[in-house]
């Protein structure tokens, strides 16, 4: 122990000492660790002087990886920001900050850029039917357009902007043109390769096909059905608990039955399929190119860029197509005043989006398939006429698919297609009234059109539709969304900065702001059909359609705010803003609301007994802010609504009740941290600690149904996040040639229900299939998992029964786990030889839980591994009991009575034959709950700079080569056949998986030029 000891103390101090030498010869300055950042409205703020946290993020790190929503790059970046991609193409990511604070509403950051925000609207899915995730429009963003985002984490950092960034704010500086005597032009071209990581798809048992057991008639083997004598598999069976497989046994299958089928009119062996459903997948290729042109001088600059990204992805047919096209200017019309402008148009299109929810496509692969099914041959059937020529037919006279179609007839006829169009600019002008006093007047503007349509051929399974208002099953038909959102700011901010004594400086601003936000959205669809094939369209209904769904609303919010900020002596800092909202969306009474919030920072480093220590820069902050939040249009009010159940109008009352005497929500949070940074920033830390709590939540809670609607908004219920940050920064080497950077970011983030109404102890935030509902439950964390679980003895034994040799379950509203994470961090490393570079990512969760139905329902339907295995007989589980198959679940049997119980180890075999031993026929889903956690590889990179002295005599100033993998491995995770981070869509329902796409590896190829 003494050796070990010593040892450690060693490393310790020679570590100290190569830092500190390091010292002597690095040529860091206190300016470059303290730091210029942009802050609220725009403002740019010395780092040293906020008493709040705040992270910033190079545009190096967000452009590495080409993608096709820079959000995703931000994962690991930045301590407490989790960052959480659907994996769906043109898919959400999930982005919050510090956990989360409304239980129902929005809890996603605010994007703004250059000083005004940018809508970020996504789909949050919480139920388990079919639904699409529609992405959100934040990914519009070119990121080679992106200079840097500066992340403001607490209420304090982001009260200026009001109700909007109670959840934090992402600031995002774009690249301007810089003073050159010449035209730059920055060229970027990536390439990227795309395949499926098999650890995220299932692997399928090889030993049994079709069926769910014995008891289809045939008598030399009842797992089969006869005709013509011979056997035939189930075609109307949708699992593999069929016959064992014997290539010597000819069996009639559903390819028998399909005329031009290979195999039309014979019986083919019995054997396991040679190309299963991972064969259907493609290999996916996106080609991102990116063009700027900018210059500048001392009056005036100019930045224009325009980026191309198209490419197909994992699924046959489908596909994203971007256009972007962006400038920013800026005109010094006196020396004075100076004005600027942004402006960004981007269209948008995908085909061949995957529905997630319990019937999509990847549902039918990882819930009810059989193993007998081979891929390539639905592929040929399907183009062998165009038609669903499906596995699952009824019988062999009517080969109409029973319960899915033919996977490629589904992605060919019946795909979704979607498309927006957005444009977003906004205009400044600053006017220095003296050397001290500042006016800003800003207008901004941000909007899209955006349009969703699903199609269904005519000869597809009748089922419910992803989109419109369509009721019941079709058996073909067409829906359509079209909506706009517009957002426009009125900004006007007159700022003071001044140095009342040698010793004092002041910063003050007034200033104003207007938020009008404008929503439409008309959704159509046809009913019982179309009328003729192929032809797309509401008119083309077979029946009268149903009433389009319209939603028309605006909401106006005007401000006025004011902040002030001391310094003293370079060292003490001292900030104050208040801020007053109207809301339009409150009633008259209510929608006036304040919010104040002060903070202070104090630079330790100034001290004079520190100077001259290894510590080169220290700073203590604390903050305290109140943010108000209103809710959305038409909750005052309530209104009837129209349906044509019948086929002719009829009016109804809206079920939830509005409120007429809602209040705005507020958040109070608390938080305070220290920054230490040593040895010439060879080694930073920066602590921080928060809490806040959200208090009048904005809830439709359930009332009596005496009052004649099943629910009422109300001002109700607490939650409290609170949590702890660590950002640590290292330069263990560093030579002229060689150095060796390390970053380090963790946070564990936790949100609890600490409040309801009076009465409520549960809120439903989502709820699923397998009797699974995602909750906010009083005194629970937020995002409790409810399901049934397994009944328990007094020590902690699994009580099963003994008349049925199962275990016994509890209802369903047993607490099986939580959606969220225990802490989540990542550490990034960077090292660079001369012109070389390379740097690797790894990310790590730990903690929370998902439910998986993929398994509750694919583990009964024999699909996995897991359901075949010789069992404690020496026998295959599968067999019959008379053979030595079975099995027997681990647990305890009551054989006394219920008063006085006597529990001891279970003996009953359970027969395993047919469909009945394992999955949701055997277990509760508590089951089915898995660990959340995971490590992962999520970003290596290597990159080549050109020397200059190769370009010397050439036109080309700079030139590097980089080869970029993401997603590579995944180290650890518990969930099996899936990625842990895969789920519904962004929003606030997670902890849930069914008919999730695998994760893709992707390997990139870049190339940068500069001229």
């Amino acid at each position: 122990m003494k050796k070990l000891t010593t040892s450690v103390l060693a490393v310790v101090l020679t570590s100290s000492f190569a830092l500190v030498n390091a010292q002597k010869v690095d040529t860091a300055r206190t300016q470059d660790i303290e730091g210029v950042v942009v802050t609220a409205l725009g403002i740019k703020r010395e780092r040293k002087s906020l008493g709040y946290a705040t992270q910033s993020v190079k545009a190096e790190d967000i452009v590495k990886s080409p993608t096709n929503n820079f959000t995703s790059n931000l994962s690991g970046k930045v301590a407490g920001l989790n960052i959480k991609s659907s994996g769906n193409i043109g898919g959400s990511v999930d982005v919050t900050l510090r956990g989360y604070r409304s239980m129902t509403g929005n809890n996603s950051v605010l994007f703004v850029v250059d000083g005004a925000p940018l809508i970020n609207s996504y789909t949050s899915i919480n139920t388990s039917g079919l639904a699409i995730d529609t992405g959100n429009t934040i990914s519009d963003i070119n990121p080679e357009d992106i200079a840097e985002v500066n992340v403001l984490k607490g209420a304090a950092a982001t009260a200026l902007y009001g109700s909007r960034a109670a959840n934090g704010a992402i600031i995002i500086t774009t690249k301007k043109g810089k003073r050159s005597q010449k035209l730059d032009i920055d060229l970027s071209s990536s390439i990227s390769y795309s395949a499926i990581n098999k650890e995220t798809f299932p692997t399928y048992q090889d030993k049994y096909g079709q069926g769910y057991g014995t008891g289809y008639g045939y008598a030399p083997n009842d797992f089969f059905e006869e005709y013509n004598g011979q056997p035939m598999s189930p075609l109307y069976e949708d699992a593999s608990y069929g016959a064992a497989y014997d290539p010597n046994l000819m069996v009639w299958q559903y390819t028998a039955f399909i005329p031009g089928s290979k195999d039309f009119g014979k019986a083919t062996p019995w054997v396991k399929a040679a190309h299963d459903p991972s064969y259907l997948f493609e290999k996916a290729f996106n080609f991102n190119n990116s063009i700027s042109v900018s210059k500048g001088n001392d009056v005036a600059s100019f930045r224009l860029s325009y980026q191309n990204s198209q490419g197909n992805d994992i699924l046959p047919n489908s596909r994203l197509d971007k256009n972007a096209f962006t400038g920013n200017a800026s005109y010094k019309i006196a020396d004075n005043l100076t004005a600027n402008l942004y402006a960004t148009y981007v269209t948008q299109g995908t085909v061949g989006k995957n529905p997630t929810g319990y019937h999509g496509m990847m549902g039918n692969f990882r819930q009810w398939w059989a193993t007998n099914v081979d891929m390539y041959d639905q592929r040929d059937l399907y183009f062998m006429d165009r038609k669903n020529n499906s596995w699952n037919m009824m019988d062999p006279e009517n080969t109409a698919p029973l319960y899915w179609d033919n996977p490629y007839f589904r992605l060919y006829e019946n795909y979704v297609t979607d498309s927006r169009q957005r444009f977003a600019g906004n205009f400044s002008v600053s006017y220095d009234v003296t050397s001290k006093i500042n006016l800003l007047g800003r207008v901004s503007h941000d909007g899209f059109n955006y349009m969703i349509d699903e199609r269904r051929a005519v000869g597809s399974l009748p089922d419910a539709m992803s989109i419109g208002p369509g009721t019941g099953n079709h058996p073909s038909g067409y829906a359509v969304v079209n909506q706009k959102r517009n957002e426009e700011n009125f900004d006007f901010i007159a700022t003071y900065k001044d140095d009342v004594t040698e010793n004092i400086n002041l910063t003050a601003l007034v200033g104003t702001n207007v938020n009008i936000q404008k929503f439409y959205s008309n959704s159509q669809s046809t009913q019982g059909g179309l009328v003729i094939p192929g032809v797309y369209s509401v008119t083309n209904s077979a029946s009268a359609p149903n009433a389009p769904i319209i939603r028309d609303t605006q909401k106006n919010i005007y401000g006025i705010f004011g902040q002030a900020s001391l310094g003293f002596f370079d060292t003490y800092f001292l900030e104050g803003s208040i801020r007053r909202d109207v809301s339009t969306a409150l009633p008259a009474e209510n929608r006036v609301y304040w919010y104040p919030s002060v903070s202070a920072s104090m630079v330790i480093s100034n001290w004079d007994f520190l100077k001259d220590s290894a510590l080169n820069f220290g700073k203590i902050r604390a903050s305290y802010a109140v943010v108000g939040n209103d809710t959305d249009p038409n909750q005052i009010m309530n209104q009837y609504n129209v349906g044509t159940t019948f086929g002719t109008p009829t009016f109804f009352y809206n079920t939830t009740a509005k409120n007429p005497n809602l209040k705005p929500e507020k958040t109070k949070s608390l938080e305070a941290g220290i920054n230490l940074q040593f040895f010439k920033n060879r080694l930073g830390l920066d602590f921080g600690w928060f809490r806040s709590d959200t208090s009048d939540q904005l809830l439709a809670l359930p009332v009596t149904l005496s009052s004649g609607v099943a629910a009422k908004f109300q001002n109700v219920g607490n939650m409290r996040s609170q949590g702890m940050e660590v950002a640590l920064n290292l330069v263990p080497v560093k030579t002229s040639d060689f150095t060796w950077g390390l970053d380090l970011n963790w946070s564990n983030p936790r949100s609890k229900v600490t409040e309801l109404a009076s009465g409520v102890e549960n809120i439903t935030l989502g709820s699923f299939q397998g009797g699974v509902t995602i909750n906010a439950s009083l005194n629970d964390d937020y995002g409790t998992i409810k399901g049934s679980d397994f009944v328990y003895d007094s020590n902690g034994n699994k009580i099963i029964s003994a008349a049925t040799g199962k275990y016994l379950t509890s209802n369903t509203n047993s607490v099986i786990g939580n959606m969220q994470a225990d802490w989540f961090g990542s550490v990034i490393n960077r090292l660079s030889y001369k012109n070389l570079a390379l740097s690797f990512q790894v990310d790590v969760k730990q903690g929370g839980s998902i439910f998986s139905l993929d398994q509750y329902y694919g583990l009964a339907t024999g699909l996995y591994p897991e359901t075949v295995f010789i069992n404690d007989l020496g026998n295959p589980v599968r067999n019959s009991l008379a053979d030595g198959g079975g099995l027997i679940l681990p647990g305890v049997v009551n054989t006394g009575t219920a008063a006085n119980p006597n529990y001891v180890p279970n003996t009953k075999r359970i027969d395993a034959e047919s469909f009945n031993a394992f999955g949701y026929q055997a277990y509760p889903a508590s089951q089915f709950v898995y660990d959340a956690s995971y490590i992962k590889l999520r970003e290596a990179a290597i990159t080549y700079s050109l020397p200059k002295k190769f370009l010397t005599s050439t036109f080309i100033q700079g030139a590097s080569f980089s080869l970029i993998g993401n997603n590579l491995w995944i180290i650890k995770k518990h969930i099996p056949y899936a990625d842990p981070e895969s789920g519904l869509s962004a929003g606030n329902v997670q902890g849930y998986q069914t008919s999730v796409l695998p994760t893709t590896r992707t390997v990139s190829f870049n190339v940068r030029l500069n001229f």
